[in-house]
């Protein structure tokens, strides 16, 4: 009996490939970076569509032009990077 708890104590402390550690480490990675770029992405979108509405409410028309010049571009640049590191998207 005491030789099975033994073998299964071993078994236990087997330590992990490093390679395994490092896939994991790297697909952790790759899925962090997708939610950084998806999140700072939607918090440009929101920007420009609160942007907009306050400038359709305002009798000024400098926020539209901000928003053309500057958050569309970086908006349409985010998106496309995130759809280029996705496969097959």
């Amino acid at each position: 009996m005491e030789a099975k708890a033994t073998k299964e104590e071993k078994h236990a402390k087997r330590p992990k490939p490093i390679w395994l550690k490092w896939l994991i480490r790297i697909v952790l990675g790759y899925v962090l970076l997708l939610a950084t770029i998806l999140s700072i992405t939607i918090i440009v979108l929101l920007g420009t569509f609160i942007l907009v509405i306050i400038d359709t409410f305002s009798s000024t028309s400098n926020l539209s032009e901000f928003t053309e010049s500057n958050l569309v571009p970086l908006t349409n640049a985010l998106w496309n990077l995130f759809t280029w590191l996705i496969p097959g998207l």
